[in-house]
């Protein structure tokens, strides 16, 4: 899999989006994952942690060598 403008979207993927998408998931959530999620907000703002761009990254590579699922054979390749 090739991931062409890569650097575009690591940019676009960055600390805001990850903000954004858990703010998103803690309005449905279950109300005991609220902590967990309102800590990895908190993270997020500080620019601590992965990136929404690092999350897909790394579950694309769960899929390929060394992955939980590398029997999926998925290669990734930013460019």
């Amino acid at each position: 899999m090739r991931w062409l403008n890569s650097e575009s979207s690591r940019s676009a993927l960055g600390y805001q989006a990850k903000t954004r998408w858990l703010e998103t998931a803690l309005l449905t959530c279950h109300p005991s994952n609220r902590p967990g999620i309102e800590a990895r907000i908190a993270s997020a703002r500080n620019g601590e942690g992965p990136t929404l761009f690092d999350d897909v990254v790394g579950i694309i590579r769960d899929h390929g060598p060394g992955g939980d699922e590398a029997e999926d054979g998925i290669l990734l390749e930013l460019l």
